[in-house]
């Protein structure tokens, strides 16, 4: 058993190594993937971009920004590229809202899922259970990005059930924010 969780500890983090090395380098080596020209705004100076590389380390070789990198992520110290803001304060100030979007989430999808459980046991090897496995299946199989988009454009702009934007707090108004 030990083995077992010594094994799965260092695969974790080989993974994580290379999520790590792979975010790095779509951030910071893909053509046009300067973050220096990014954070310079849409018409910046040769001079600015410059000063920023240097003040930002990315005219470091590409390990040496690595490794800056890893050291300010497991420090805590990271800073976003457009906004300067530290990305720990801007993490603490969507949690809240991250938090209420994800238990209602949660909460809809267990009560969605239960009454559709139920109303297939109740007809079960019928044509209503049938249906709701392959919407099931489906619902399972696609990404939820892509799912999300579509109920957003059918059901929000198209039908106009659903706002398309904006958020409300739940203390605020629970039947908008539902």
């Amino acid at each position: 058993m030990a083995r077992f969780v010594t094994r799965r500890l260092i695969q974790m983090v080989l993974v994580m190594f290379a999520v790590s090395v792979l975010t790095f380098l779509i951030f910071n080596v893909i053509p046009n993937g300067d973050p220096a020209v990014r954070m310079a705004g849409r018409q910046p100076t040769e001079t600015q971009i410059e000063a920023i590389r240097r003040e930002w380390g990315f005219d470091e070789n590409i390990f040496v920004q690595y490794f800056t990198t890893m050291k300010k992520v497991f420090t805590g110290d990271l800073q976003s590229y457009f906004t300067q803001l530290p990305v720990g304060e801007e993490i603490l100030k969507g949690l809240p809202r991250t938090l209420s979007l994800a238990i209602g989430a949660a909460i809809l999808w267990l009560l969605v899922a239960v009454a559709f459980g139920l109303y297939s046991a109740v007809k079960a090897g019928k044509f209503a259970d049938r249906f709701l496995t392959i919407i099931a299946l489906i619902g399972i199989s696609m990404p939820v990005f892509w799912i999300g988009a579509l109920m957003n454009y059918y059901l929000g702009f198209k039908a106009g059930w659903f706002p398309n934007g904006g958020y409300v707090e739940l203390t605020e108004d629970p039947i908008d924010w539902a």
